[in-house]
């Protein structure tokens, strides 16, 4: 059964979980993910990764209310505390693939989704199939 949170994540078409560096991208303005974005029939982000970009020591005002109009316009996926399946694809993901918590739990919220991570970080690229990636070429930085 699919998580719910907002609403229902799961949903027909190119779906997409985008992790923190894809918003971050995103709301800088990456014109192949933009454009990515705006061909996608769902658009979803954890909530572990709404809770990297906002506690980000640097985040301005402005970019916090950039978010804010941004998320209005997504699903935010919970992560469910009930769900031994969930748990057990984290744990997967954390021990097999050497993924970091925050990393784990979005690649196990989006597989538990059928959703596909939106990414630009390598080591998503250890997750073979069932798990789903697409990547995309990051900004060069300023």
């Amino acid at each position: 059964m699919p998580l719910r949170s907002s609403g229902d994540c799961a949903m027909s078409g190119s779906r997409y979980l985008l992790d923190t560096n894809a918003i971050i991208q995103l709301l800088k303005g990456n014109p192949q993910l933009a454009l990515l974005a705006s061909k996608a029939d769902f658009l979803a982000a954890s909530v572990i990764a709404e809770l990297e970009f906002l506690s980000f020591r640097g985040l301005s005002d402005a970019d916090a209310a950039l978010y804010r109009a941004f998320r209005a316009r997504i699903w935010i996926c919970d992560v469910p505390s009930d769900d031994p399946l969930f748990t057990h694809m984290v744990v997967e993901a954390r021990k097999t693939f050497n993924l970091k918590l925050p990393d784990a739990i979005i690649a196990a919220t989006a597989r538990a989704n059928d959703l596909t991570v939106l990414t630009a970080d390598d080591h998503f690229k250890l997750l073979p199939p069932p798990w789903q990636v697409h990547f995309y070429p990051p900004l060069p930085p300023p």
